[in-house]
């Protein structure tokens, strides 16, 4: 499956649309990612603890550029 999107360089979050973080607030995007992991339930996951995140969605693994 090919998710198109941007990924927020400061927390990761993969939006579609938009100029601003849905959960950051933040305006540095970058196009250039890979791999992604869909959050749940962020207080239960391991790979969520790890990853500093703290948000329900989609997150970048990896940030390129």
């Amino acid at each position: 499956m090919t998710v198109k999107g941007k990924a927020c360089r400061n927390c990761r979050k993969v939006i579609e649309e938009g100029s601003n973080c849905p959960n950051c607030n933040s305006t540095a995007f970058t196009t250039f990612w890979k791999g992604y992991v869909i959050i749940v339930k962020p207080e239960q996951s391991e790979i969520a603890k790890r990853m500093g995140i703290k948000t329900t969605g989609m997150h970048a693994l990896r940030l390129s550029r």
